[in-house]
């Protein structure tokens, strides 16, 4: 290959390049039948598109504690990218959610690294299977939106390895092709020229990782020699685009002047292209069929592909529901036993419902004439905002799917605002009152949306939905919200009388409507699992989001391993709701318990029965303890499972722990 061919295979094309077709590419070499390679968001579905799923994000597949869901959906992802010609699906997402007000917590898997973890290596898994390949990112602690930019996070290795980067492990495991460099400084060097982290003695190479580094778009800077000597080996998107970037256009020159040796240059050229070859795509890959710059399908590049399937349609309403936590449920029914028919609470049972209201903005079709980042919640929230969220060309809002299921067996009264009058009156009365109330965050880029940019400026519910559930409440005594949110919110109001039913629905992808029908009546049993706790008090978690710095801040990790259900543990604090937490319609029983070593790992071994009056699911969840002189939390999570159980049914569940597992470092 001749210096300006390599020079296009590790730098992309440019932000606005006229040829650009993806959120990134590079430069042919038609000589050698090697293609642009097309870049693209996003971590729950491809951006910038028509006729693509939307997804649920990272926070409610950590929510189905469900290894299966988690590798279908990356499966699902890696067919879409595929279809569309997308050589490289720019995730997973897998920043651990330090702080519950994170801008991007919902992309990934939550506060604890075990479930980011898991979540990264089925997500890999999954999309390359089928010859796509992933992006680990963002490389490293890239946990806060304000100042991301410029701030340096500074911590210690112990926290590092035992938090930070233990998805990444994961990752490695997986077989991952590449890992994006993020933003933010790590212990003050820039994370795209941080030789600690991506150089040859490096963490990524040290820990056996094979592929490429490549840039986040416009997160390089200084000179060309200062990044491609300390590991970067392409950057994204090629040019200045003013947050930095650009710095690879001096490439060519380092190399002649030998500032970077030519061995190096190949280095990058071949670790690029090997990931290319290792999963076929030189072979019956599809060519890029859409144009990103134009995301409304218009133009000559746009070829209008459809890359929906039923299947794929059917996946993401069984992970949104499946994510569904239920928080509460005040069941009662006609006979007073599990096995009657319900009269308050849930689930539903059709004929016995006449009237209903449903309330809220939440319930409502979102603005179909959104920006492309999805900069807008003034309707059901879905997934939120940035180049993390994804297509809602074909959401289902609840308001429909509600309408559509019920037909004519009961009248609906609707008040689809947050009003605090309008919602009440129209609860007044009915058999049932649904609430749907939500809470946004995304990525910031240069706008705030209701005055948030990016990370969230507290955990209430938008537009005074918590007052309005109080309100709806006081008026309706059968009433069940459902809360649509990123993360944790203050639910001040969950141990009101009347509130007979909570559902945590998080970020459910485009069938948000059909999922909710599903288990609001009973026809998906919630299994549901907090992929993180829901405290009284920000002051609860631990940490804090830098709003206000002069300068260019840097942010110490002093909490070290403690965030979450962690530090709640070790400070004797008990939220409202924790980590893990969830209600089924059924229950469930656990007898047997054996503990069995089996090398250098534990077998532990137990029954699961399905005691109650409905065929459900039950994840039961494998916490360890250290003793007091590890300076380890009180527990962590260490293993999880999916038990599908019909009425009177029992399964033999086995859980290992590895060596890994019960190892820490003092």
């Amino acid at each position: 290959m001749t210096i300006d061919e390599k020079i296009g295979i590790v730098r992309g094309t440019g932000q606005l390049g006229s040829v650009r077709r993806c959120g990134g590419d590079t430069t042919a070499v038609p000589r050698l039948g090697v293609p642009s390679i097309c870049f693209n968001d996003g971590p729950a579905g491809v951006r910038l598109s028509k006729g693509v799923t939307g997804l649920p994000p990272g926070i409610n597949a950590a929510s189905t504690f469900s290894r299966r869901l988690m590798l279908a959906r990356g499966k699902a992802l890696g067919e879409e990218f595929w279809g569309k010609g997308i050589h490289v699906f720019l995730g997973p997402a897998m920043d651990i959610m330090r702080n519950p007000k994170a801008g991007r917590g919902w992309e990934s898997f939550g506060p604890d690294p075990y479930l980011n973890g898991e979540g990264a290596f089925q997500t890999i898994t999954g999309v390359q299977s089928v010859g796509v390949q992933a992006c680990a990112k963002h490389l490293i602690a890239n946990n806060q939106e304000h100042y991301r930019y410029n701030l340096s996070v500074n911590v210690n290795d112990r926290t590092l390895s035992e938090i930070y980067w233990y998805p990444f492990i994961r990752s490695i495991e997986a077989g991952v092709t590449s890992v994006m460099c993020a933003y933010n400084k790590f212990n003050n060097t820039s994370s795209c020229h941080n030789a600690a982290l991506i150089g040859d003695n490096g963490l990524l190479r040290r820990n056996g990782f094979k592929g490429y580094v490549v840039s986040d778009w416009g997160a390089t800077h200084d000179s060309a020699s200062d990044n491609a000597n300390a590991g970067l080996d392409m950057e994204q998107p090629g040019d200045f685009i003013l947050i930095g970037g650009g710095v690879f256009s001096g490439l060519e020159s380092a190399v002649n002047s030998g500032s970077v040796s030519a061995d190096r240059l190949n280095q990058m050229v071949t670790r690029i292209l090997a990931s290319w070859y290792r999963l076929g795509q030189d072979s019956g890959y599809p060519p890029v069929n859409f144009d990103a710059q134009h995301p409304d399908g218009s133009g000559s590049l746009n070829l209008n592909v459809s890359v929906r399937s039923d299947a794929h349609t059917a996946l993401v309403r069984e992970i949104a529901s499946a994510s569904a936590v239920l928080l509460k449920n005040n069941r009662t029914t006609t006979t007073g036993t599990p096995d009657g028919a319900t009269t308050r609470g849930l689930p539903l049972v059709a004929p016995r419902i006449k009237t209903m209201a449903v309330i809220g903005q939440d319930a409502k079709m979102p603005n179909p004439n959104c920006d492309d980042l999805n900069q807008c919640n003034d309707g059901t929230m879905s997934i939120g905002w940035g180049s993390g969220s994804n297509s809602l060309e074909f959401i289902i809002p609840p308001i429909d799917a509600i309408t559509s299921f019920v037909g004519t067996s009961a009248n609906i009264t609707s008040s689809l605002s947050n009003d605090l009058i309008a919602g009440p009156a129209a609860a007044e009365g009915k058999d049932v009152a649904f609430v749907f109330v939500n809470a946004m965050s995304g990525e910031f880029v240069f706008d705030d949306v209701n005055g948030n940019q990016g990370d969230r400026n507290d955990l209430d519910l938008w537009y005074e939905g918590g007052s309005l559930v109080e309100a709806v409440a006081a008026a309706n005594n059968n009433t069940i919200v459902i809360v649509h949110s990123v993360g944790p919110v203050y639910m001040s109001w969950s141990e009101h009388s009347n509130i007979t039913g909570i559902i945590y629905a998080g970020a459910p992808g485009e069938q948000t409507g059909p999922s909710i029908v599903d288990v609001l009546y009973g026809n998906y049993n919630p299994s549901g699992r907090l992929p993180f706790s829901i405290a009284d008090s920000e002051d609860d978690y631990g940490t804090t989001i830098v709003y206000d710095s002069p300068g260019s801040p840097e942010i110490d990790y002093t909490e070290k391993l403690l965030l979450d259900y962690r530090y709640m543990e070790s400070k004797g604090i008990i939220p409202r709701f924790e980590f893990g937490f969830g209600l089924s319609y059924t229950t469930f029983a656990y007898s047997g318990l054996s503990i069995l070593p089996s090398g250098t790992s534990q077998i532990i071994t137990f029954t699961v029965t399905n005691t109650g009056a409905f065929a459900g699911a039950e994840k039961p969840q494998l916490y360890l303890g250290f003793p007091s002189s590890a300076g380890e939390p009180n527990k962590v999570l260490r293993g999880f499972d999916e038990v599908i159980l019909d009425v009177g049914a029992s399964s033999l569940v086995n859980m290992t722990l590895t060596q890994r597992d019960t190892r820490y470092i003092l």
